[in-house]
């Protein structure tokens, strides 16, 4: 896999940083915000933070042993550099820390509001302050080392010698001055030291294959997770493309109600049940009992409803690829296994550690949820793929309320419910006779009735304990997948859609197709599937929403929470296996 870009997280935004370190991505004051740095999505008007010599033979990347620290190493003709690069958890501020043999030119270019403002220029002493003419957003930089000012007004050379550099984003309205011109302490590698207290807490016991990129995966979750609410974001950006030069960029940067609940169920199988529960209590806290119970299927990371979406026809697009979008269309689609995801996990949470009192304080948003897939659930919707213009009864979202309405029931006897919980058991078994009598009809599962093609949603049947994974009709579904579908050990979430083909495989379904396999006893094939994955990870050990297999190229919202849930929760559900441990299931009615 070659070099894509590195994440760096504060809890509140992360940055991009390219191959060489240069910081691309930076919106503020939080993950949905504008972005100060967006070189990614235009190469000429986006703005950039950069500290690299002018020539080197090489470079090369690596985390820190103890977190998200970006360590950048060039070997010149003059000799080598380091520059290591984090964020500190609090108010915005990237961290630049060098040691270099070698002067390094520092590049400091912000573009305000997605590179649509130019920002005013004012020196200060050891730096420069930046200020956006027709907003409060205001970025300072610091200097302190060996460094003198160079031909251009946003660029300064630094070193040889020990540097750090510092730059502190405000967007409050006044600013705190005082803190944007706080000295640089003396030590700075010992703030790094108290950061990185932030993402050791992430690291949960693992004993199985591939341990490094599962205590990885487990940091990307965090590192795409708003900190004062618990909710993790679907990935750090907006437009990158599934295929270059086509039409599929969408926004990701907003909590996705369906992959926070697969986000919380991986750190539930991991382990980390108070991570898990934080995001449960975002999602339970979102539910409204009087009318649709979530108001679109993503939320923005404080719980608010987002914008629509809107083209950013000034920027050329990541990889020329036209338009960059804020926002995101599908916020008006009616998606039905929302409530489902939901409730699996709270099933399983409690399962976990019980809490009776925690699931009384929040009962009022369970039975809601249970009300809403009751008198929904035969609906048409857009599915999980989020169609533009197809709708359908579509079998994944039927299946997922009848394991809402399931999780719901056995929730409900837990309180002594009985009455409830009989009339949800009652629906889900409806729902249940309905969808195993199209099966029988057909010999499979299809997408939605009528349908003449698969699509890979399918391969959750059994991961959710709908059905055997040797059940016959499954095993016909399959059959029909793996031969439509999988690709080299890839799959593909369907061939074609309103948008037209899908282009390349998407990592998550992949993971899925692994824990099928798993669950019918072939561990051969199932670590064929996951070391095929693994391999096509970044070499920092990161995943996008797909990956094209001939080259290696990332493509779509990078880094991905699908993707990285999905292998913690592959790679865990193995070590379980391994263990003779019980995987997440729950006594059908």
């Amino acid at each position: 896999m070659k070099p894509f870009y590195a994440i760096v997280a504060n809890g509140m935004t992360a940055l991009l940083a390219s191959p060489t370190g240069a910081i691309d991505w930076l919106p503020v004051p939080r993950f949905d915000g504008p972005t100060i740095f967006g070189r990614l999505l235009d190469q000429h008007s986006g703005g950039y933070l950069s500290l690299e010599p002018d020539a080197y033979d090489t470079v090369t990347q690596r985390y820190a042993s103890d977190g998200l620290c970006l360590e950048t190493h060039f070997r010149t003709q003059q000799g080598e550099s380091l520059v290591r690069t984090w964020m500190s958890i609090g108010r915005t501020a990237v961290w630049m820390r060098c040691q270099t043999e070698a002067p390094l030119r520092l590049t400091c270019r912000p573009s305000f509001g997605y590179g649509a403002v130019r920002p005013a220029y004012y020196p200060t002493a050891g730096g420069m302050r930046y200020q956006n003419p027709h907003g409060p957003e205001i970025a300072q930089l610091l200097i302190h080392g060996p460094h003198r000012p160079s031909d251009r007004i946003d660029q300064w050379i630094v070193g040889p010698g020990s540097c750090t550099i510092v730059v502190r984003i405000s967007t409050e309205q006044p600013a705190d001055v005082r803190w944007l011109n706080r000295p640089i302490p003396n030590d700075p590698d010992e703030l790094w030291q108290h950061t990185a207290g932030y993402w050791r807490s992430a690291r949960q016991p693992y004993h199985g294959p591939h341990a490094e990129l599962f205590g990885r995966s487990l940091e990307i979750v965090r590192a795409l997770t708003f900190r004062p609410t618990g909710a993790p974001i679907a990935a750090a950006t907006t437009s990158l493309p599934e295929a270059p030069g086509e039409s599929r960029q969408w926004d990701y940067r907003y909590v996705w109600i369906r992959d926070s609940a697969y986000a919380a169920e991986a750190l539930l199988a991991a382990g980390d049940i108070t991570s898990a529960r934080r995001i449960m209590e975002f999602l339970l806290d979102a539910v409204s009992p009087t009318e649709r119970v979530f108001p679109a299927p993503f939320l923005r990371v404080d719980g608010t409803l987002p914008d629509g979406e809107r083209d950013l026809l000034w920027l050329s697009g990541h990889a020329e690829s036209r338009p960059a979008r804020a926002g995101n269309g599908a916020i008006h689609q009616l998606q039905l296994d929302l409530a489902g995801s939901v409730l699996w996990v709270i099933y399983h949470l409690q399962n976990t550690q019980p809490d009776r009192q925690w699931l009384h304080q929040y009962w009022w948003a369970i039975e809601a949820l249970a009300e809403w897939m009751r008198h929904t659930w035969s609906q048409p919707d857009a599915s999980l793929w989020e169609y533009r213009t197809i709708r359908g009864q579509h079998t994944h979202s039927r299946v997922m309320n009848w394991v809402g309405l399931e999780c719901a029931s056995l929730l409900s006897r837990s309180l002594g419910l009985n009455q409830k919980a009989l009339t949800w058991q009652r629906t889900a078994a409806r729902i249940r006779e309905t969808l195993m009598r199209e099966a029988q009809e057909s010999g499979v599962f299809l997408p939605r009735p009528g349908s003449r093609s698969t699509d890979a949603a399918l391969l959750t049947l059994p991961l959710y304990n709908f059905v055997a994974a040797n059940h016959p009709y499954f095993h016909a579904t399959l059959e029909a997948i793996e031969s439509t579908l999988v690709a080299d050990g890839f799959v593909y979430r369907y061939r074609e859609d309103d948008l037209g083909q899908a282009r390349h495989p998407f990592i998550l379904a992949g993971f899925w197709y692994a824990r099928v396999l798993l669950r019918q006893g072939r561990l051969a094939e199932a670590d064929r599937i996951i070391q095929r994955h693994i391999e096509l990870a970044t070499p920092l050990g990161l995943f996008g929403e797909h990956v094209e297999p001939l080259t290696g190229a990332v493509r779509g919202n990078f880094p991905q929470l699908f993707s990285h849930a999905g292998l913690i929760m592959t790679l865990a559900e193995r070590a379980r296996l391994s263990a003779s441990q019980p995987l997440f299931t729950f006594p059908v009615s």
